[in-house]
């Protein structure tokens, strides 16, 4: 059983105080045919020395201004060779060293195009303040959620057939954007590792406070309307509202 390649591909811009978190954990994965590739937005920090010094592992360093996050992961993706594909966040990190041999595994024993699990949403302390538990995916599709983009992983020949991956006209949503048309409208098909894969920090452009997350619900609709010509605004309600009941079960374990 031929285990796939998987490309990682990490997005940095001023990540001098995460980023060496986010390289070891990808460093530390005993998936041994793995490529991690770091698209730098010209960082003013000191984020291109960190990644000189941790990242002795990292195939591919570019550091060059770009157009925005999304613009910065299609490069990435220019660039990847794996079968597989998985975006990590500068400030995120993988959950533990069998995260991507967990992965690999599931793609070489089934028929499928993407595989995806949980994330782990930390404050600053470190603590746990969400549990983002997405589930199986339902036969029609995305209804009333979204899979985290760090605990996602995607065949390279189906995101290669969307042009482009990432709508770079988003700030926050075009990853929803993608899924929604893999799933919903192309049907691609999809494995739960019902496990949390990633920990993601909170504060990020998605996650900064209210303004953020209002951002984030317009483009959430906007994303819907666009794939299917209406019906974004109910979407969005749903999808708020799982996520309130999200936050409120990792409340019940964390008093």
């Amino acid at each position: 059983m031929r285990m796939p390649r998987i490309s990682i591909i990490t997005v940095s811009y001023n990540s001098a105080a995460t980023i060496a978190n986010t390289l070891r954990s990808v460093k530390r994965q005993n998936h041994g045919n793995c490529e991690h590739i770091v698209i730098d937005g010209a960082s003013k920090d000191e984020t291109l020395a960190v990644v000189q010094h941790e990242g002795q592992h990292v195939a591919w360093v570019v550091s060059e201004p770009d157009k925005g996050i999304y613009d910065a992961m299609n490069k990435g993706l220019a660039i990847a060779t794996g079968d597989l594909v998985g975006f990590l966040n500068s400030d995120d990190a993988y959950a533990d060293d069998a995260v991507l041999s967990d992965v690999a595994s599931c793609f070489a024993e089934g028929d499928v195009d993407y595989v995806y699990g949980d994330i782990q949403m930390l404050n600053e302390a470190g603590q746990v303040v969400r549990h983002w538990q997405t589930d199986d995916i339902p036969a029609e599709g995305l209804w009333n959620t979204q899979i985290p983009h760090p605990a996602l992983f995607v065949r390279r020949s189906l995101l290669n057939s969307l042009n482009p991956a990432f709508d770079p006209s988003y700030r926050i949503s075009a990853d929803l954007k993608q899924q929604l048309i893999l799933i919903n409208k192309l049907g691609a098909r999809g494995a739960y590792i019902k496990r949390p894969l990633t920990h993601m920090s909170i504060g990020g452009a998605s996650t900064g406070g209210l303004r953020s997350y209002a951002a984030g619900w317009k483009e959430s609709a906007r994303a819907y309307n666009e794939v299917f010509g209406g019906g974004g605004w109910w979407y969005t309600i749903k999808k708020v509202a799982s996520k309130v009941r999200g936050i409120r079960k990792i409340r019940q374990f964390n008093p």
